[in-house]
């Protein structure tokens, strides 16, 4: 990707950020096949869901060092990753303006490639199976209970379906707003 100068959105009538908040230009890039919930937390243990990007969608975003940022699959609400990680931290990134001057830098967009989560087999085949069942049983509970597999499995299973359900329900409400 080339580098692409950064300018914020704001008309200048209200300012710069506040003292001490270091602005940052980034692009968001939905690198998987799942539609996903992009949030950022600019409080503690506030989630702010800010918009959804489909398969291989990208977003600009002008955002802050202070916000973190995180990513969930839009159905499932597992957590995607940005560069092997769950939370993505913006960092400015400045380059010089012109190479006889280094010393007059200009912000940047800084491309955020956002990836399935790095998972064993036995995970992934916990996936697709909990996101099988959701999609073509009406009680898949009772079908986990018929399977004849160990009791680990089985638990695994079942907490998986909890996840899935609970973040159907919290993120359907998020998105109502």
């Amino acid at each position: 990707m080339a580098l692409q100068i950064a300018h914020n959105n704001r008309d200048g009538r209200l300012g710069g950020p506040a003292p001490g908040l270091v602005e940052v230009y980034v692009l968001f890039v939905n690198t998987t096949n799942r539609t996903v919930d992009l949030y950022w937390v600019c409080e503690r243990d506030r989630e702010n869901i800010y918009l959804t990007l489909k398969p291989f969608e990208e977003v600009r975003v002008n955002t802050f060092s202070t916000h973190s940022w995180f990513f969930r699959d839009y159905y499932t609400g597992e957590r995607m990753h940005v560069r092997s990680r769950r939370i993505f931290q913006p960092v400015r990134v400045r380059v010089p303006k012109n190479p006889q001057h280094p010393d007059q830098l200009c912000d940047v967009r800084s491309q955020v490639l956002i990836h399935f989560p790095i998972r064993s087999l036995r995970e992934n085949c916990l996936w697709l199976i909990a996101r099988w069942l959701i999609r073509t049983s009406n009680t898949p509970r009772r079908v986990i209970a018929g399977y004849n597999i160990p009791s680990t499995l089985k638990q695994q299973l079942l907490l998986l379906l909890t996840t899935i359900e609970s973040y159907s329900r919290v993120a359907g409400t998020r998105r109502r707003r």
